[in-house]
């Protein structure tokens, strides 16, 4: 008595990874599923794409033969990895604040300039005038 092929043989039979066998010709069962097989996948072809729902019913049975519960896809993540990046620069944002030079009269930036064009010596060399004067 000849067993029927298998699911994963004639699927393999399909993609040429297992060799042809006389039994399909001579079984009417294997031959209704080789051709029905055959069907499927030239209507794959000629529409020229595979619909994301499809594959998402593919990833379903796969996953309930393996009687595995399938993972959500998560999707959000990447928004949420830009959300928190975000508001972490939101937070950590201290903008520069541009020093106020300070406000000095007129009459005294006079005295200042007139001052140090009447002396021999800038006004850079009194720092080190105080090093070496005595302290009392």
């Amino acid at each position: 008595m000849n067993s029927h092929l298998s699911d994963d043989h004639l699927i393999d039979r399909l993609y040429g990874l297992a060799e042809g066998s006389g039994h399909i010709e001579n079984c009417t069962d294997c031959k209704r599923r080789w051709l029905e097989l055959r069907e499927k996948r030239a209507k794959l072809v000629a529409s020229g794409e595979v619909s994301t729902s499809l594959l998402a019913g593919q990833r379903r049975r796969i996953y309930a033969r393996l009687g595995v519960e399938p993972r959500p896809q998560m999707k959000w993540a990447p928004a949420l990895a830009a959300a928190c990046l975000l508001a972490v620069g939101v937070f950590l944002y201290r903008p520069a604040v541009a020093p106020v030079p300070p406000v000095v009269p007129d009459a005294q930036l006079f005295s200042e300039v007139y001052s140090m064009e009447q002396s021999t010596e800038p006004r850079g060399a009194e720092p080190i005038h105080e090093l070496f004067e005595d302290n009392q």
